[in-house]
């Protein structure tokens, strides 16, 4: 059974407690909540994605993505998607657009001739641990390839992210301020129900539903082995959405006093990539969260029907035929050899 743990901390830019202080004197607008959730499997929803990380969810976070027939639409037209979505995040003007676009080609080459070798060989041992019985392409190595791929992607992220912000002016930093905090309002709203056992039912039909867009429906004691994981799991929701507040309250600052690309570009490789900030406690809940989606995966895996299991093979069959498409030409994919719970997967 292939599943992977979301990666959410790192990289999502969020509103903050200074951005809405000073939205609320200028605009009138509600007080800030207060910071919450990061739900911890899959990236089957977007509606999380952050600034330029939306470049992260037409790459290789397609592999995740609720829909893999828009994957090679999506990757195709990365170029204009991404453009679109800078506009709708800090409503970029044409010249920055048309300035900004040659980092952007340079970067969706460098994805193409780089990084998707990595995702098509993903999928391959994906593929290969459905299809057969032992393989040593096992859950572990699937979750942690899943993590290098992801880190490997935020790197891009941080190229793409921080010329841009550098040019942005006064207008567009209020409105970026404006943006962030909207969506924090809708994280909270939608992971920190103030009622316990709402929340906790809420957060296992969301990942119960992320597991059957791969899977088909579910039956009454997989769901329970669901349940069951997600009980021993911490919720890290509030230090997630804490986090990544007072993350962007210090990004919002440093645009509005000016901070040049290099600087812009270190504090973004420190939140995204290398999730400065987290506290001990969180880093413990992470190793306990991805322990624990391990053995789910194996678990889940061996009660998976055959009409699970050919819906499941054929959903990664589609999406790595669609991205293979796009690799370099006569260039064959890679092994995941990097990740130490790949080392013993076959070629």
């Amino acid at each position: 059974m292939v599943r992977v743990p979301s990666h959410t901390g790192p990289g999502e830019v969020g509103s903050s407690r200074h951005a809405h202080s000073r939205l609320e004197s200028r605009r009138n607008t509600c007080p800030s909540p207060e910071p919450g959730v990061a739900h911890i499997v899959s990236k089957g929803n977007t509606s999380d994605d952050p600034l330029m990380l939306r470049f992260v969810v037409i790459a290789i976070l397609t592999l995740f993505a609720s829909a893999c027939s828009r994957t090679e639409f999506a990757y195709r037209n990365a170029d204009g998607l991404l453009q679109y979505y800078a506009w709708k995040t800090v409503s970029t003007s044409t010249a920055q657009r048309d300035h900004w676009q040659p980092v952007l080609r340079n970067t969706l080459r460098r994805h193409r001739e780089l990084e998707l070798p990595f995702i098509v060989a993903y999928l391959d041992l994906a593929g290969r641990s459905i299809r057969e019985t032992g393989s040593s392409a096992g859950a572990a190595c699937l979750v942690d390839g899943a993590l290098f791929l992801y880190q490997r992607h935020t790197r891009l992220a941080v190229d793409l992210a921080a010329p841009l912000f550098a040019e942005l002016n006064a207008s567009q930093i209020e409105h970026l301020a404006r943006y962030t905090a909207q969506r924090q309002q809708k994280a909270v709203k939608r992971y920190l129900d103030a009622d316990p056992q709402r929340r906790k039912t809420a957060r296992q039909e969301r990942i119960t539903k992320r597991i059957e867009k791969w899977t088909g429906k579910l039956n009454d004691g997989q769901r329970q082995q669901v349940k069951d994981v997600l009980e021993r799991i911490p919720d890290l929701s509030a230090s997630w959405l804490s986090n990544r507040a007072q993350r962007t309250d210090t990004l919002l600052t440093m645009l509005e006093s000016g901070a040049t690309t290099e600087a812009l570009r270190q504090f973004l490789d420190g939140w995204w990539v290398h999730r400065d900030g987290t506290s001990a406690e969180t880093r413990r809940s992470w190793q306990v969260a991805r322990q624990e989606f391990i053995q789910l995966m194996d678990d889940l895996g061996g009660t998976l029907t055959d009409t699970q299991r050919s819906k499941l093979e054929h959903r990664l069959e589609r999406l790595r035929a669609d991205l293979a498409t796009f690799l370099p030409g006569r260039q064959q994919p890679l092994n995941l050899d990097a990740v130490p719970a790949c080392e013993s997967a076959p070629a």
